[in-house]
């Protein structure tokens, strides 16, 4: 294939995709009362509506739980009251249905990244998230990635597309400004394997490979970018 066909194959490519991908998508929050890990009438309704909203949505993705809290008290205390709000809803979830592979990481923020910025005891600020994460934030071997033959299908292709759309995008954005950076290398190394990942049929066993490696440059990227904390 010429330079010149490649060249119009990206541009099509990229009017055809959709945005950028790269954002976990959440599933709904549970509130809690004050100093308290247990659910209350609304959490139970909160945590039923997740639940059913799991077990409805067909996904590779891994479920992320993370517990807050509000302002009150000290970091370490609040680091654990979230975690333990946490554990609740992930059990509460399993107990209503949900199979327990869909449940991934169980964490806690504590008073970290509070929703409203107040100081005081407030309801919104004492969640449990509950979100599909399709990015991974750090990536030390694409054989780490937990992507699996049944992961292969619609979803997993657009995702690809659209990592493949934000690599080739930062690749031409850096390579016409002379940048060499890590970022720029990353940029290429993803280009390359997440088209080679879009490329193979779902039925070819090395679809999964290259979505691997296209996942985990696509993360390096993005730590490159300065888009993960």
């Amino acid at each position: 294939m010429s330079s010149l066909t490649i060249r119009g194959f990206w541009a099509v490519l990229l009017v055809l995709l959709l945005p950028i991908a790269g954002q976990a998508s959440e599933i709904g929050t549970v509130n809690f009362k004050f100093d308290s890990d247990q659910l209350d009438a609304q959490g139970q309704a909160q945590v039923a509506e997740i639940a059913q909203r799991l077990k409805s949505v067909s996904s590779y993705k891994p479920t992320v739980v993370v517990g807050y809290t509000d302002a009150v008290g000290s970091s370490s205390y609040n680091q654990s009251l979230g975690q333990r709000r946490a554990d609740t809803v992930a059990k509460e979830l399993s107990s209503a249905g949900v199979p327990i592979d869909r449940i991934g990481t169980v964490k806690s923020r504590g008073k970290s990244d509070l929703l409203i910025k107040v100081a005081s005891a407030e309801r919104q600020n004492r969640r449990v998230t509950v979100e599909l994460s399709d990015i991974l934030a750090a990536c030390q071997s694409f054989r780490a990635v937990p992507l699996a033959q049944s992961a292969i299908g619609d979803e997993l292709q657009q995702d690809l597309l659209n990592r493949l759309s934000e690599a080739v995008i930062s690749y031409d954005r850096f390579n016409g400004n002379g940048a060499n950076g890590s970022a720029f290398q990353m940029a290429g190394a993803a280009r390359q394997d997440c088209g080679q990942a879009v490329g193979y049929g779902a039925d070819s066993v090395r679809k999964l490979e290259y979505a691997k490696k296209c996942f985990c440059n696509s993360a390096r990227l993005q730590t490159a970018l300065g888009n993960t904390p």
